[in-house]
């Protein structure tokens, strides 16, 4: 199997692509059957994850964050809600899962059992002034840039995963600057992190 490996020194930055990052099972969802206008559906491995459920007109219309579950049974009643497209994100530190919810004029509430998106947030590791930068599930190229508060772009790069996965190890430079923020761009989903060393 062909590894990715690549150092690259900028600026006082040492770049280093490296192997895999180890990563904790992430949650799923299951789902039971509707009725009326109720969902059920069970969330395994529930540890630190948020469920909504908004609307495009009415922006969010339940929130509420899961601590400390391995499985839990979530039922919603959605009642009160008017005909339309609903959706449901449930959002962990690793991914976002988003699934429709329809609800008809006959009073029924279907919610489709496969997401039709799922993001991969990126993970990072932090020790010291190395920071590893993982990204699983990858699907698309990555552009990714590392900057620092006055402007100055220390690294840009377009990069592409090897089976699904993309891993970089960033030896960020404290002489340089005291923080850096890490970019990451994914089919115009966009998460920054800020790196402070000081």
């Amino acid at each position: 199997m062909k590894k990715l490996f690549q150092s690259v020194f900028i600026a006082g930055l040492l770049f280093v692509s490296a192997d895999a990052m180890a990563k904790d099972k992430d949650f799923s969802l299951s789902f039971g059957t509707s009725t009326s206008k109720t969902v059920r559906f069970e969330v395994s491995n529930a540890k630190n994850i948020s469920l909504v459920i908004y609307n495009d007109s009415y922006g969010e219309l339940y929130s509420e964050r899961l601590e400390n579950e391995y499985s839990v049974i979530k039922t919603y009643n959605l009642e009160d809600l008017a005909e339309g497209t609903y959706y449901l994100i449930a959002e962990s530190e690793q991914k976002i899962e988003k699934y429709k919810i329809k609800i008809s004029d006959d009073n029924k509430a279907e919610i489709e059992k496969t997401p039709f998106a799922i993001i991969s947030k990126p993970e990072f590791s932090i020790s010291d002034h190395v920071v590893k930068l993982h990204i699983a599930n990858l699907k698309n190229k990555v552009r990714i840039s590392v900057t620092d508060y006055s402007g100055n772009t220390y690294y840009s790069s377009t990069k592409e995963g090897e089976n699904g996965e993309l891993n970089i190890t960033f030896d960020l430079d404290p002489k340089t600057a005291d923080q850096y923020i890490i970019s990451i761009e994914e089919n115009g989903n966009t998460f920054n992190r800020t790196i402070a060393l000081r």
